[in-house]
């Protein structure tokens, strides 16, 4: 009996586990590594086909058994088991391997392993960012550390941005800015200034057709995907993050005239006072040498101070930042930029199979600075151009300071007329730029396989600016009316966007090895811009300058335009376990911007790509640890160049004895239709020696056809000109990527690595086969995109120092008017450029560096122009190697005689812009965790960080890093670096921070 209900009860339980296991329940949960969630990690009950993979925020849920073992992994991490039991909840975290696959976001809320990717992406993750030294513009902080792209700061100018080209030049109005999608919502270059760079979790460059064709006309220039920091299911942390530094004008590499060398030049030239003055009045104008730098520029206060929150539960996540960033500027008395960003981002799972997120940021910045113009009015030429034996203030024969009747210092008004350190007081400007973003979308998760997502994204933007000539002021007396002193104007504009994207997702791993992904979507994108200025003069008190109290309104003016596109995209993936891998796209947009026979455009890209290092014939070749092939090629568009209405024929609205009139304004071109970019990419990615070195190789070739640009017209009909479609460029480049560890070891990393980039492109055709004459540059077929076209300087005449010029045929002639030629492969363009790095870890101490570099491009140096000026502006202070002039017969390597009509614009100015500069230097130091065990602190960083330390720069004279030459100058087609006039120059900062996570 014993026996047999032993025997039963071993039966019973057997068939009870039996039962337990055969019982299926859902299993939810996430993966994530030590950075956040996993997106694509899979998640597979072991020996079976039974799996899935999580979504974007790192969730996914299984059917499973008691007893079954749940395998987690995702490529270049550790796999994980779970055995299932009661519970119905498995979260992992998966720890790294030995070699790292670097996970890429490639819009639209796509993210894939570097591993599965068939197209070009470069990636700057927050690492990185970290490393470099801060910029109160996001872009500027992508030059020489991502393949492919050009990057030239605008200027200096608190808050300004950079000018980012993604593989070179692309159309004839010298090339359009990339898209830039914050979190799935678009953004525009300007808006790089109002994002807090603590907030970006990673960049992702998107540079060939196979990633950019799905974004159709906005992304013929590259697409710039930036991904903020989201929360996930751990406990709450806290991140500190506070810096403090100062910043300084760039030395210059030349030399100004002090008063004693002024004042001798004049006296040389018999211009000036030095011409005329008497050896006591010499000797009292040299005890009154001064640098106006120093009076007018001051080292501009830097801080920055910011707080995070990040963490969530099971089901939600959150991440919110506050931060403010102020930057005082160079310029003495004027506090430059102040800027205050708020973000939230929340995931939430409401139910097993919806999930809802949330990204909201909302960014207030002040700017103030003088107007960046070619005359006495701009601080960065009066700086040069006043005399170091003039005052800044007006003083006696004794040498005091002349005051005004409420005692205060008079200014000035040095040999231009103009005092611009009384116009800085009393000359205010303040803009102010307000903008939020918002993207608020919800997955739908139909079975394991198919999923829907909807996303609205708005964006809104308010920008004010107020210019105020105070009453009393210098500049009120030149322009003002001296019965309604002081001038107020307030202009401003409100620009709202929104898109509109629904999109079906599908996924499915056959046999466990053929993963097929299909993404189709509808996008809908709608913008409105409304202007406005108005002006009034007549105030009877600086301290009040409304509009409301002027004694007369003198203009006022409003507008508003809107524009709108509508698209449908499919875009498919498949790869055979990541070793051979296909994507195709495409794209149909409909834009309001061309005409009614060409509104809609078909965009489409294929790529392909072979993962050599997964066959098994290199199962022998043990130091390769990844090598892959790929290939793309596709079509997208461009609307760059033209306005909303450039396809519509126009009136305009006017008076005439007081009478409404109508006039014709704008000839349409109903045929106006799409640019188009066609891309061929070729590229090789590695990594060898588990991982210790790493490279991309790509060459690519782009051909743009139906450029947009505005054709001229014989005038007969009353218009100069109509926007067509007008030609093609031709771009090629070669990128090449190297990186490595050096030394490895547990204590000790050191890590080197950079890119360079080789760029040509060449106009292939024009309307008519005719030249575009563009200022000093030039587009003609065949030749370089924007070669310089001015006269050649040959040189003085040794016997009688007359300047020298080639006529077009080579001959020398006197007079350069007339003989411009194209100056055959000197463009503003750089032929290569990129950067380097270096980085060194030791225990808890780390030093890294980076440098950016550039050769090739040409810069017509204005600046030189009028410090060289021959004679011809000699009452304004020269260079010191002004002096070099000829003087006798058979004086050689020496500058025109002055004032003889020498000082000409011709290749003389034109100087090779190449440099190399150390971008930022970084030292700093983490604190060991067995210090802070007994604190709330997790850890506790310092460092010191220094930008622009060093340049090297053999020709050219001045800071050679040059985007806007001058701001108010360059009102047409602005190419970055064409000249240098005297813009906010490049500053270096030297500052100390910390950072602190609880």
């Amino acid at each position: 009996m014993k026996t047999w209900f032993k025997s039963f009860l071993t039966l019973l339980l057997v068939l009870l586990v039996q039962v337990s296991f055969a019982q299926q329940k859902t299993i939810t949960g996430t993966v994530s590594d030590e950075g956040g969630p996993l997106p694509g990690a899979n998640v597979i009950v072991k020996g079976t086909n039974n799996g899935t993979q999580t979504d974007f925020d790192g969730n996914y849920t299984l059917k499973a058994s008691v007893g079954d073992v749940i395998v987690f992994s995702y490529v270049g991490m550790n796999n994980i088991e779970k055995t299932v039991d009661n519970q119905n909840v498995i979260n992992v975290v998966l720890k790294s391997s030995n070699v790292l696959d670097e996970v890429v976001i490639i819009g639209f809320g796509q993210q894939t392993r570097k591993s599965a990717l068939s197209s070009a992406v470069s990636t700057v993750t927050a690492k990185e960012l970290e490393e470099l030294a801060p910029s109160t513009s996001l872009d500027n902080m992508l030059q020489g550390k991502a393949a492919g792209v050009q990057v030239v700061a605008q200027n200096g100018k608190p808050g300004n941005g950079a000018f980012i080209r993604v593989r070179g030049v692309g159309s004839l109005n010298g090339g359009e800015p990339p898209l830039y999608i914050i979190d799935g919502v678009r953004a525009s270059a300007d808006d790089m200034a109002a994002i807090n760079p603590s907030d970006v979790k990673e960049m992702s460059v998107l540079k060939d057709a196979s990633t950019t064709a799905i974004y159709g006309a906005e992304g013929a220039n590259g697409v710039v995907v930036i991904t903020t920091h989201r929360g996930s299911n751990k406990e709450g942390s806290i991140r500190f993050q506070s810096r403090v530094g100062y910043s300084q004008k760039v030395a210059d590499n030349f030399t100004m005239m002090n008063a004693e060398q002024k004042l001798q030049y004049e006296k040389e030239l018999g211009i000036g006072t030095g011409a005329s003055a008497t050896d006591a009045e010499i000797a009292q104008l040299i005890s009154q040498n001064h640098n106006w730098q120093d009076d007018l520029l001051k080292k501009g206060l830097l801080t920055s101070k910011s707080i995070s929150f990040t963490g969530g539960t099971e089901t939600s996540n959150y991440f919110a930042s506050i931060s403010n960033d102020t930057d005082g500027g160079i310029i003495d008395a004027v506090n430059a930029f102040n800027r205050i960003t708020a973000r939230l981002n929340l995931d939430t799972q409401v139910k097993e199979w919806l999930t809802l997120n949330l990204s909201f940021s909302a960014t207030h910045n002040v700017t103030s600075d003088p107007r960046d113009r070619n005359n006495a009015q701009n601080p960065f030429r009066a700086m040069y151009d006043y005399n170091p034996y003039e005052t800044l203030y007006n003083v006696d024969a004794n040498g005091n300071i002349i005051l005004d009747a409420n005692g205060e210092p008079t200014y000035n008004l040095t040999h231009t007329g103009f005092p611009i350190a009384e116009a800085i007081r009393t000359n205010p400007e303040s803009l102010k730029n307000t903008t939020f973003w918002a993207s608020i979308g919800a997955t739908i998760k139909l079975t394991d396989e198919i999923s829907l997502n909807t996303r609205f994204s708005p964006k809104y933007n308010v920008y004010t600016r107020e210019y105020f000539i105070e009453p009393g002021s210098i500049l009120d007396g030149y322009v003002g009316d001296p019965d309604k002193p002081g001038i107020k104007t307030d202009n401003g504009s409100h620009n709202y966007g929104y898109s509109f994207v629904n999109q079906a997702n599908w996924t499915k791993t056959f046999n466990e090895k053929h993963n097929v992904n299909v993404l189709a979507l509808i996008d809908y994108f709608y913008t409105e811009f409304d202007s406005y200025s108005l002006s009034s003069k007549g105030f009877s008190n600086p301290d009040i300058s409304v509009q409301s109290v002027a004694a007369e309104a003198t203009a006022a003016t409003t507008a508003k335009s809107n524009a709108a596109s509508l698209a449908y995209a499919v875009k498919a993936n498949y790869d055979f376990s990541e070793k051979y891998i296909a994507t195709a796209t495409f794209r149909r947009e409909g834009n309001s911007r061309f005409g009614a026979n060409s509104k809609f455009g078909n965009f489409w890209s294929a790529s392909l790509a072979w993962n050599i290092a997964k066959e098994n014939f290199m199962s022998s070749a043990e130091f390769v640890t990844d090598l892959k092939l790929r290939g793309s090629y596709g079509v997208t568009g461009n609307t760059s160049g033209i306005g909303r209405y450039s396809h519509l024929t126009t009136l305009g609205l006017g008076s005439y004895n007081n009478l409404n009139t109508l006039f014709p304004s704008q000839v349409g071109n109903r045929n106006l239709k799409w640019e188009t970019s066609k891309q061929m990419d070729i590229g090789l990615e590695y990594k060898l020696f588990d991982g210790r070195l790493w490279g991309v190789v790509d060459y690519y070739t782009k051909k743009s056809e139906d450029l947009l640009q505005d054709r001229p017209l014989s005038g007969f009909g009353g218009f100069a000109s109509i926007t067509d479609n007008v030609g093609s460029l031709k771009s090629s480049g070669l990128e090449v990527e190297i990186g490595g560890e050096i030394i490895k070891t547990d204590n000790f990393v050191w890590t080197m690595g950079g890119n360079i980039n080789f760029y040509s492109t060449k106009v292939d055709k024009l309307a008519g086969g005719n030249d575009i004459i563009m200022g000093n540059l030039i587009l003609r077929e065949g030749e370089n995109a924007f070669t310089y076209y001015v006269p050649r300087y040959a040189g003085v005449n040794p016997a009688n120092g007359d300047a020298l010029y080639y006529d077009t045929e080579g001959n020398i002639v006197l007079d350069p008017s007339g003989e411009e030629v194209l100056l055959k492969g000197k463009t503003p363009f750089a032929k290569l450029d990129g950067g380097f790095y270096t980085s060194a870890k030791y225990k808890g101490f780390e030093l890294s560096a980076n440098f950016s570099y550039r050769y090739g491009n040409y810069i017509m140096n204005y600046m030189e122009w009028n410090m060289l000026s021959d004679g011809d502006n000699a009452n304004d202070n020269q260079r010191v190697d002004a002096f070099n002039y000829w003087k006798n017969p058979g004086d050689t390597n020496v500058l025109p005689k002055p004032n003889n009509n020498s000082n000409q614009v011709t290749d003389r100015f034109l100087q090779d812009g190449s440099y190399i500069r150390l971008k930022s230097l970084t030292v700093g130091y983490t604190i060991p965790q067995s210090y802070l065990s007994k604190t709330p602190i997790d850890s506790f960083r310092i460092y010191f960080q220094g930008q622009n330390l060093w340049t090297y720069t053999p020709y050219y004279k001045g800071d050679p890093e040059v985007g806007i030459g001058s701001g108010e100058t360059q009102t047409t087609v602005l190419i970055p670096g064409e000249f240098s006039l005297y813009s906010y120059p490049i500053t270096q900062s030297y500052s100390f921070g910390i950072d602190i996570k609880f």
